[in-house]
């Protein structure tokens, strides 16, 4: 062999390298969290009652909407998300592309460093984990019973309590109980 002629392995990597993503907080004390409604025909009211749950617990919220979910956030809105809170939960994918464009959203505000999660319907499972092997990082996903579209608002609500301490728990160790006002 001469010097410097280097061999190398051609043959593929049996699996990719994923970048880790911003751990959860240890809690959500004065912190915000980004609730990003993707734009799907009734996410809106799923994220509403997330809304709801968080104020009950004493957690920050922002609400964000993207004017498609056909396509990645706008970058003002991935900055004014970074700009102003800590977390983000994306939701609600129910499609192959909008679980595509969500996953790029998580990822560039990880990037930024906000802790995050993905909610998604179950049917929607195998193209989340192909998307975040896609661009490199181990996101985080919680999953809903797919279809939502049929769903009556309660059954959209009573989705959004059954994942609400697993989304929780994406993005804090910590899941605060109930909040409660003391008694003057």
């Amino acid at each position: 062999m001469k010097d410097g002629i280097m061999l190398r392995d051609p043959t593929a990597e049996t699996s990719s390298a994923l970048r880790d993503r911003v751990p959860p907080f240890d809690t959500l004390e004065d912190r915000t969290v980004a609730l990003m409604d993707i734009g799907k025909m009734r996410g809106d009211e799923f994220i509403d009652r997330l809304e709801q749950l968080c104020s009950e617990r004493g957690i920050s919220t922002r609400r964000y909407k993207k004017p498609t979910n056909t396509r990645v956030a706008p970058r003002e809105m991935i900055n004014d998300i970074a700009d102003n809170c800590q977390a983000v939960i994306i939701a609600l994918s129910d499609c192959g592309s909008c679980t595509s464009c969500s996953t790029h959203d998580l990822n560039d505000l990880d990037k930024k460093g906000l802790a995050g999660v993905s909610v998604l319907t179950t049917e929607f499972e195998q193209a989340f984990e192909s998307q975040k092997s896609s661009i490199g990082l181990d996101a985080a996903s919680v999953y809903v019973e797919h279809p939502l579209q049929n769903k009556t608002t309660e059954e959209l609500h009573r989705s959004a309590e059954s994942a609400f301490d697993d989304i929780l728990r994406a993005i804090s160790i910590e899941v605060p109980s109930l909040h409660t006002s003391k008694a003057a």
